[in-house]
């Protein structure tokens, strides 16, 4: 039978976030009849009726107010801003249509599969590239005037705290300083999403200022310190992969490979010089097809997409393990879209880092406390809004298994670019797959 693809609509999915997060909001806390009363199916039906009208009523006027200027609002930059809001909407409406043409087929041939999958392709690229313009707009349109904005300022902040949660952090750095700096919508959540936002992208200035605000705020209000430890060693560590990459743009002749997945594409660059035997190994497999079909049997919040198990629950490998190489000179370190090779631990919960094999994930953050112990062995330099479309589980635990949850799939898989290497696996323990 033909596989269909598990896309979730993607008017949700990706565009509208900040309206999905009104919907939930506001669907969550609808009205109840009260407890203890007998009811006849007539006041049940009437009580639900009101409920859902009152529910309907109120996310439509948010709805309808997503994103609006004034309306008496003709200046140049609300002028731009329109522009840019409509080219968001006008992606949104075209990211639906494809959707539609997908769960409408009747037949669902390889060509179609093809050919609807570049469309989606096209479509998520688009979408993706008319919400970060939006949002750049956006944040410029409302640090402009936070008063006579301030509804963009409430849409901005709703939207950022949705796609926060969801790992989508991209093209949101200028926003969040908006956000921040007019103190208006002043929050912990707000401070948290901003810092996270900040980290991520590698902003370190914006970052310390987050931080700042954060301290000031919780010994205002008595509450906790959200991030101790990790933070302040990103600057550094960041500093030296500049320099890495800096080099490898020179050189230009890193290998490169791309998933086909469920969500979209995705492309990595190799660090062949950084982590030789893992690159070796994972071209070797993937030449003779065996990513495809794999699973992204984990997907965790704020941590990683995990995939390449064979048996997809985390137990199976490619047959044989491969040499360590996380604490080499030249390592490189986890940032946003690093790309690593999982590892097995022992008894005592120590990493053992000759059990690399076929397993690998994408890190959502990035991820001091696993440098120098999980080789990092490649970055995504296309795709990055692909990982945070997966579908969040873990299979690998015994309850969600046995749920029957479907996870995305690497549906293909193939070698773009490398090098005149010999690309072959040197091999710890087992033998290679014949």
């Amino acid at each position: 039978m033909p596989f269909k693809t598990n896309r979730m609509q993607s008017f949700f999915l990706i565009l509208s976030a900040a309206s999905l997060f009104v919907l939930q909001t506001e669907l969550t806390s609808a009205q109840e009849a009260p407890k203890g009363k007998r009811q006849t199916p007539e006041e049940r039906a009437s009580e639900k009726l009101k409920a859902l009208e009152a529910r309907n009523e109120i996310v439509t006027k948010r709805l309808k107010n997503f994103g609006q200027l004034p309306a008496d609002d003709n200046s140049e930059i609300g002028k731009k801003y329109q522009a840019a809001f409509d080219g968001f909407r006008k992606a949104a409406v075209d990211l639906n249509q494809v959707q539609m043409d997908f769960h409408l087929a009747s037949t669902f041939t390889p060509s179609f599969r093809d050919h609807i999958n570049q469309d989606w392709q096209k479509a998520m690229h688009q979408g993706f590239s008319a919400k970060a313009n939006w949002l750049k707009v956006a944040a410029e349109t409302y640090a402009s005037d936070n008063d006579k904005y301030i509804a963009l300022g409430e849409t901005l902040s709703e939207m950022m705290l949705y796609d926060v949660e969801l790992d989508r952090f991209d093209g949101w750095v200028e926003a969040a300083k908006s956000i921040v700096s007019s103190r208006k919508f002043e929050t912990e959540d707000i401070l948290r999403a901003a810092t996270l936002i900040a980290y991520t992208n590698s902003d370190f200035d914006f970052t310390d200022d987050c931080l700042a605000r954060s301290e000031a705020f919780q010994a205002e209000n008595g509450t906790k310190p959200w991030f101790t430890g990790e933070i302040g060693s990103g600057k550094s560590k960041w500093e030296r992969e500049l320099e890495f990459r800096k080099q490898e743009a020179e050189k230009n002749d890193n290998p490169r490979v791309e998933f086909l997945t469920t969500k979209g594409l995705l492309v990595m660059e190799l660090y062949e010089d950084a982590a030789p035997e893992t690159v070796k190994s994972f071209i070797y497999l993937v030449e003779r097809g065996f990513y495809n079909r794999k699973s992204f049997f984990r997907v965790e919040k704020h941590v990683c997409a995990q995939t390449g198990c064979e048996k997809g629950d985390g137990t199976g490998d490619a047959g044989y393990t491969i040499p360590g190489e996380a604490q080499l000179p030249n390592h490189r370190d986890h940032f946003r879209g690093s790309m690593a090779m999982a590892l097995g631990s022992d008894a005592a919960g120590q990493v053992q880092s000759e059990t690399g094999s076929s397993q690998l994930y994408f890190a959502f953050l990035p991820m001091p406390q696993l440098d120098g112990k999980y080789t990092v062995f490649g970055r995504v330099v296309e795709g990055l809004e692909t990982m945070t479309c997966f579908r969040v589980l873990n299979l690998s635990e015994a309850a969600q298994k046995k749920e029957g949850k479907e996870p995305d799939l690497i549906l293909s898989s193939r070698v773009l670019r490398k090098r005149d290497t010999v690309y072959k696996p040197k091999i710890v323990a087992g033998k290679l797959p014949k």
